[in-house]
């Protein structure tokens, strides 16, 4: 009986841990100080090249130095991973109670899609953080990547008839 509810209680676990992360501000999470190392001539000419626009902001080397530049793939990075399993935990929960997978796809996607965007939300709401639409997609195609997971881990283990 308990295990029906591990999958379900992790979900609530890792919807918490999110909560968490998302009520800090930017400087609680900063790791730019951690990255001054790469703030060298050598990963300023690396990285020169690259520039692109993220929530109407430039995103580079120049205008970010090295450590914030590498910041910003290491932050975005961890939206993908912490909606990835969020996904992969929401898919478990709509499998394991509705049992109908034409019904559960949606489900879990929809599930994601209203989380990610409560999470932009919230960080509306916290000090020094900035809600991004850009992040919600982000945020749910984690979410779907976990749910593809799901989906390829779940039909490789079923046994072929």
């Amino acid at each position: 009986m308990i295990r029906r509810y591990y999958v379900p209680g992790l979900l609530v676990l890792w919807a918490m841990v999110i909560f968490f992360f998302s009520s800090q501000t930017y400087e609680e999470q900063s790791i730019s100080p951690l990255l001054t190392q790469f703030n060298t001539p050598y990963w300023y000419d690396r990285l020169s090249g690259i520039s692109f626009m993220y929530g109407g902001v430039e995103v580079s080397a120049q205008t970010a130095g090295v450590n914030g530049f590498l910041e910003f793939f290491l932050r975005k990075g961890a939206h993908l991973f912490i909606f990835f399993v969020f996904g992969l935990l929401t898919y478990g929960v709509w499998r394991r109670f509705v049992k109908n997978p034409v019904l559960s796809f949606p489900g879990a996607f929809l599930c994601v899609l209203f989380y990610a965007s409560a999470d932009e939300l919230h960080q509306k709401l916290t000090g020094g953080r900035t809600p991004l639409w850009q992040d919600v997609m982000l945020d749910t195609f984690g979410g779907l990547l976990g749910i593809f997971f799901f989906l390829f881990f779940y039909r490789w283990r079923s046994p072929r008839i």
